[in-house]
């Protein structure tokens, strides 16, 4: 087992609305505002979601329907310069039917999204991948 300790800094809430990727602006945020490493939780509904089961070879699925986010969170690390969201999320339909998987870009908000993130200072969570 490997783990980092920090401190919780800042927590940074967002509202996506209508035709934005949910990844890419996770990523813009923490960008704009200096998030080096933190954990984000979102809500809302797509239009479409894109994601893939990793096993046991990564298949990625795309969905184009109204969606809504039962739940999606994740981290946000530095690799370098570049700035790295690891996100798993699981969305139902109209019927109820439920999906999920690790959260890729082409992912657009329909209606509404809502974003907290939590900065997480004093330590990388990319060291935990070495």
């Amino acid at each position: 087992m490997k783990y980092v300790e920090g401190r919780t800094a800042r927590m940074i809430c967002v509202r996506l609305t209508k035709g934005e990727d949910l990844l890419t602006s996770i990523r813009n945020v923490a960008e704009k505002t200096g998030v080096t490493s933190g954990a984000f939780f979102a809500i809302g509904t797509f239009t479409k979601a894109t994601f893939y089961f990793y096993h046991p070879k990564p298949k990625t699925i795309t969905i184009e329907k109204p969606l809504e986010i039962v739940s999606c969170s994740g981290s946000i690390s530095k690799a370098g310069e570049k700035t790295i969201v690891h996100g798993h999320l699981d969305v139902t339909d109209e019927e109820y039917k439920s999906y999920g998987g690790h959260l890729l870009e082409g992912s657009i908000i329909d209606r509404m999204g809502f974003v907290a993130i939590f900065e997480l200072i004093g330590a990388n969570l990319a060291d935990l991948e070495k």
